[in-house]
């Protein structure tokens, strides 16, 4: 369920502060029970395709709206549940989410639209990830491909011939395979090599020094290239400037994600932003309008 993003009002914990609530109640415990009381809530990262203004999709993210604490960002809870016994509820949990998103927003004529969510390396895996998936995307007679998991942990070289036949698998099943943070670390172009993903997620830190630095512009704009030629999609995350969107969108094909565009949002947000104008991308601060309803 990976790396996300924090926004204003939420409070921005690290594995520091666990202990606290591990103490009180032992955290896979509290986890459990936030299951079962519904504590957990999705909020949504739209993405722009290049040259155009219209929404293409979202990321799904996790927060935890915990009793004691507030609101919790993923970093205070997620790799606690990657390593334990709920790992597969969780996944189970987000995956259905996603689909019953898809479905509705195909039922209100955005079709087109894709929805991502990140999985660890363990849960993508899964034996029965890939009849999971069929099972539902029939169910609900969704096309595949608007559905997107998004690969988030750091690989182990040891098991990139395990992960490889995973990740098949799922592709296999017409749901896009997407490796986040590309550019970022040393294994970036190994695993290129050797992950058939559908799409790379450059990561946010290239884009810093852009526009400005030449050599960043560069970097990029040769990464961009290299995963065109590969037949990959490409998204650029971390768009945080006006600077930095308007040269994003000199690049063909690609689709743009940051703050600059918009925070993740709530559901209240993203209806009122698919409303408007069928979800294009209008104001002229750059910043979708957010939703008087919203509760983050």
């Amino acid at each position: 369920m990976g790396r996300e993003f924090e926004t204003a009002n939420s409070r921005q914990f690290n594995m520091d502060m666990i202990p606290k609530t591990a103490n009180s109640y032992g955290i896979v415990g509290d986890m459990e029970r936030g299951l079962t009381r519904g504590e957990f809530l999705f909020v949504y990262q739209p993405r722009l395709r290049s040259g155009e203004t219209k929404i293409s999709g979202f990321d799904v993210l996790m927060r935890w709206r915990h009793p004691v604490d507030g609101l919790l960002e993923p970093s205070a809870f997620i790799s606690v549940v990657d390593n334990s016994r709920l790992a597969g509820s969780f996944t189970d949990l987000l995956l259905a989410h996603a689909i019953d998103m898809l479905s509705a927003w195909k039922a209100k004529g955005h079709d087109r639209l894709t929805l991502a969510v990140h999985l660890s390396v363990p849960e993508l895996s899964r034996l029965d990830l890939p009849a999971k998936l069929r099972a539902l995307l029939i169910e609900r007679q969704l096309p595949a491909d608007r559905l997107q998991i998004e690969l988030t942990d750091v690989v182990e070289p040891a098991k990139l011939d395990f992960l490889e036949d995973a990740i098949n698998a799922v592709r296999a099943t017409g749901v896009k395979v997407a490796l986040d943070n590309f550019g970022a670390g040393f294994t970036s172009l190994t695993l290129l090599h050797q992950l058939s993903v559908d799409i790379l997620k450059i990561d946010g830190s290239l884009l810093r020094n852009v526009p400005q630095h030449a050599e960043s512009r560069c970097i990029l704009e040769t990464l961009v290239r290299l995963g065109q030629r590969m037949g990959k999609q490409l998204v650029l995350q971390g768009i945080e400037t006006e600077y930095q969107y308007r040269w994003a969108r000199t690049l063909p094909g690609i689709e743009c994600q940051g703050y600059y565009i918009s925070k993740p949002i709530s559901l209240a947000g993203v209806d009122e932003l698919l409303a408007s104008s069928a979800g294009e991308f209008l104001d002229a601060s750059g910043s979708v309008p957010p939703s008087s309803t919203d509760p983050l």
